[in-house]
């Protein structure tokens, strides 16, 4: 309804939120073909540090239930501005979103990195990422998502410890270890804690999760040359691309309804408007 009130208020043209649905559906399909169709055309080589981020959302479908979407934000280290000191902003991003595996997702995402040679990938400890990267472009730069660690480490002094003063001194100095390149002594201590039957699998799921990941969280050495550490810009794309029109109260989608969706606000939202616009002017 938005859409056609707007419409007619700008162009006094009128259609009918029916038709205007149809519309989304039609280009929101043509560009999943468009999508499909580019995954071999060569790009010149981009030496520009990049930045690269993948992390995963959810929106209701009518027949699945609660479905994942990967969504993945791709943008030039010179295009992240500091506002504050504590906030950034990002002049110019890529996006790609896909509702469903993350093999699909993966094939769609690979050509907005593969003209890169300068490349940084931020990511929490999603296994089948890290697997890609490391088969595909081991020259990347891993980092895990500084925050994603740093919080699963205080959940499980969550469990471990009761008092409140206790847990937040040894959070404390977790932390400023972690941001001295100290991921081994980490590891170290909590390898030495003691702990309850009902909380050993936490805590070996736990150290798990730091040896497969302690070469990603060398964040003293990743600052020191530049990098960001945290994907913080991933959190403003899920609101951004997903969530502002994809989780309205009472919406669920359809899986291809949703996808074509999510099709046009990453095109719209990546600056790339032209490539909707080059075929409704074919349409006219």
């Amino acid at each position: 309804m938005d859409a056609s009130e707007l419409l007619c208020r700008l162009s006094g043209v009128v259609l009918s939120d029916k038709q205007i649905e149809n519309l989304c559906h039609h280009y929101g399909g043509v560009l999943e073909d468009e999508v499909l169709d580019k995954q071999d055309v060569i790009v010149e080589k981009d030496a520009d540090l990049t930045y690269a981020m993948v992390d995963g959302s959810y929106v209701m479908t009518r027949m699945e239930g609660w479905k994942e979407v990967k969504l993945g934000r791709v943008f030039k280290a010179t295009d992240n501005y500091a506002l504050s000191e504590k906030r950034n902003t990002i002049k110019t991003s890529h996006y790609v979103a896909h509702i469903g595996e993350c093999t699909d997702f993966l094939e769609k995402f690979s050509p907005s990195i593969a003209h890169l040679t300068s490349l940084v990938c931020i990511a929490d400890g999603a296994a089948w990422f890290w697997n890609w990267l490391r088969d595909y472009y081991p020259q990347a730069v891993q980092i895990l998502d500084f925050y994603h660690g740093y919080e699963k480490i205080c959940q499980w002094s969550l469990s471990r410890y009761k008092d409140k003063t206790q847990r937040d001194l040894l959070n404390s100095n977790f932390k400023e270890l972690l941001l001295n390149d100290e991921i081994e002594e980490v590891i170290i201590q909590i390898q030495n804690t003691d702990c309850q039957d009902d909380s050993l699998d936490k805590k070996q799921t736990l150290l798990t999760y730091l040896e497969n990941n302690k070469a990603r969280m060398t964040y003293k050495t990743f600052l020191q040359k530049g990098y960001l550490i945290g994907s913080g810009a991933m959190e403003s794309a899920h609101r951004n691309v997903i969530q502002q029109r994809m989780k309205r109260a009472g919406q669920r989608w359809t899986i291809n309804g949703g996808q074509q969706v999510l099709n046009l606000r990453t095109k719209f939202l990546s600056n790339q408007w032209n490539d909707v616009t080059k075929y409704l002017k074919k349409a006219a």
